[in-house]
Formats: structure tokens, C-alpha cells, sequence
């Protein structure tokens, strides 16, 4: 074995199986060398990257620094890079140096290992949006609930019958929003960890509306939005987890809700389809959704902030609804409401009779 090892060949091998790329540059900082990993990752081959430049091959995506300059710092310092690469993809990568002694004495070349790093970086950047923005979803509700609760606690005066009732609104309103947020939070770590289920069973979908309509009753009031319902009369059943098909309402209710204007009616409409089944869908009256974030509105952490709006939120809530809907084997989508807004709908197989 200890023969093999000095062999050549088993060293040109080995280099080239890394998973790591490799890149050796001269003084120059011209490039003499490339594995086949450093192929992938930047998208050059071999034969074209040779004698150009380490700042050609690795462009900056931004700033007016050049690849090379990283390459006087210590390995230890040197922190992940963003570069374009040969197709024109921003990537990030973790990079370090060393200058190999060469048997010839010759130590002016420069190998740089490269890792590429985008799903790392992107998922530590989704981590930090996440703890920014779930701290404000739930400070929210509970400064409103705290303030409620101290304020009928305080006793300074009585409150009249309409001062009370609104008191208590305002706590209903935080609760609701707090279970929401939970709600979604618990479904969301269960779908990651491959614990999410349905439990089918034979549905009246009319009273999934109504408890969903309770749980948006204290949100909807606060803005002012007016709830219209339509529902074709003697409702077929349907096969469906009647607490997640709740819950995938309150979602699609919640988000009508915070992107449709206030004091403009949110619709509920369930249409029978010609292939035997139900269409259910959400419509609000807002700007609706952007061209460029249609492609994303279900993946999580997505959120469809107005450009000049500050929204708030973490995204959980469409791609929960995507889930539930999927996992019933059913179809959701988006479209656009004539006017203004957006319809979000989805579909139930009617139950045979």
C-alpha cells in the first residue's frame, strides 16, 4: 500500500475524486491546475481555464475587490465568498490556501480549496430571518394581550359593559393569532421531520367553514372585513382531515386578511365542479401577488410583502396549506381576481353516495 501511495497515478486519482475543488494558480495568479470538482463548481473545464486569470475563473458577484486579494490573507480569516460562475449562478464558497513545497524547491504557486457552500449559506440566512421575524410575531399579540389583561387587572375604574367587551376582543384577537402562529410552527416541524399525517374521515365541509369563520371572527372584526360566504346548498360530503382542512382555511382567511385592504369583504366560495369534485376558494380585494413570487407563494419563509408596504410574518402559513391540501392528493393554486386581489383556491373529490 505504502508503494501505491507514491505512485503518481494514485495521486492524480485521488486529487481528482475529492469533493472538493481544487484550484493551483502560479505567482502569476494565472491557473495551472483543476480538479474535477473545481470543474463543477465553477463551470470551466480544464482546457479553457488554464493560463487565465483566478480572477476570471472566480469573479466577485459584488464590490470592487478581486479574487486574488483573498489570497494574501490567512487561511484562518478568510471568510465564504460570493462568485458568479461560468453559467452565470451566484454561489457561495469556503475557501482556503497553502503554498505546497514542491520537490524542485519551487513554492510560488498557490493551491485553493474550494467547498461550495450556497445551501449552507442560504439555510443559515433562512435560520436568521426566521429568529428576527418569529420574535415580532409573537411580541405582537402578547404586548396586546398583556396590555388588556393589565388594564382589567388595575382596577383604577370600572369599565363599562362596551369597554369590557372590547377588552376582551382585543384578548380573543391575541390568543387567536398566538394559536395560529403555533399552529403553524408545530405543522411546519412536524412536515421536516416526516411526522405529518391526515386522518381522513367523512366531512361536512360546512362546518369546517363555520369553525373556521370562529377562529377568524376576532382578526377579521379588528380589520373590518366582512366575511361573505357561498356555499351551494345540500353540500355533498367529502373524505378529508376535517382539523386540517380547518386549518388550511384559518391560513388562507389569515393571509386574505393581511394583505386585503380593511373595511373590503374577504370571500368564501365552494363550487361544484363538472369532475366530480369541490373547488374552495379564498379571495381578497389587494394589490395581489407579484408576478415574480408566484413561482415561490406556497415554499416556506416565503412571504408576500407589498414593495411598499412593511409586512410582517414567517411564511409558514401557504406552504402548511400546500401540505395539508397535497397530502389529501388534491390540487391548490392561485389566481388572479378580476379588479384587483388574489383567489386562492383548492380542491376536494366528492364523496360517492
Amino acid at each position: 500500500m505504502a508503494d501505491s501511495l507514491k505512485n503518481s497515478g494514485f495521486s492524480d486519482a485521488l486529487i481528482q475524486c475529492l469533493p472538493e475543488g481544487i484550484i493551483v494558480v502560479n505567482e502569476a495568479r494565472q491557473i495551472v491546475f483543476l480538479n474535477q470538482s473545481a470543474e463543477r463548481i465553477t463551470g470551466w473545464t480544464t482546457t479553457e481555464a488554464l493560463g487565465k486569470s483566478i480572477n476570471e475563473i472566480l469573479h466577485l458577484s459584488a464590490g470592487k475587490e478581486q479574487f486574488s486579494d483573498y489570497l494574501s490573507l490567512p487561511s484562518s480569516l478568510l471568510p465564504p465568498v460570493n462568485v458568479t460562475n461560468r453559467h452565470g449562478q451566484d454561489i457561495t464558497l469556503a475557501i482556503s490556501t497553502s503554498c505546497p513545497n514542491v520537490p524542485n524547491g519551487d513554492s510560488s504557486g498557490t493551491a485553493i480549496v474550494i467547498r461550495d457552500i450556497t445551501a449552507e449559506d442560504t439555510t443559515q440566512k433562512l435560520r436568521s430571518y426566521f429568529l428576527a421575524n418569529i420574535s415580532h410575531e409573537f411580541r405582537t399579540p402578547l404586548a396586546a394581550l398583556k396590555a388588556s389583561v393589565e388594564l382589567l387587572l388595575d382596577g383604577v375604574r370600572e369599565f363599562s359593559l362596551d369597554e369590557t367587551q372590547e377588552l376582551v376582543r382585543s384578548i380573543h384577537f391575541s390568543v387567536t393569532a398566538l394559536q395560529t402562529l403555533i399552529d403553524n410552527l408545530l405543522e411546519s416541524v412536524s412536515i421536516e421531520a416526516g411526522r405529518f399525517r391526515v386522518r381522513r374521515k367523512r366531512t361536512d365541509l360546512n362546518v369546517v367553514v363555520d369553525e373556521a369563520k370562529m377562529i377568524m371572527k376576532p382578526l377579521l372584526e379588528r380589520r373590518n372585513q366582512p366575511l361573505v360566504i357561498d356555499l351551494p346548498e345540500n353540500l355533498p360530503k367529502v373524505i378529508v382531515d376535517p382539523m386540517r382542512m380547518t386549518q388550511v382555511l384559518v391560513n388562507l382567511l389569515s393571509n386574505a386578511s393581511k394583505y386585503g385592504p380593511i373595511d373590503q369583504p374577504i370571500e368564501v366560495c365552494i363550487d361544484l365542479e363538472a369532475n366530480d369534485s369541490l373547488k374552495v376558494s379564498v379571495t381578497d380585494r389587494g394589490t395581489g401577488v407579484f408576478a415574480e413570487d408566484k413561482a415561490n407563494v406556497f415554499r416556506r419563509f416565503v412571504r408576500l410583502d407589498q414593495k411598499d408596504q412593511a409586512q410582517y410574518g414567517i411564511g409558514l402559513g401557504l406552504s402548511v396549506v400546500k401540505t395539508i391540501v397535497e397530502s389529501h392528493g388534491v390540487m391548490v393554486g392561485l389566481d388572479e381576481r378580476l379588479g384587483g386581489g388574489s383567489i386562492f383556491w383548492f380542491t376536494i373529490p366528492i364523496v360517492e353516495s
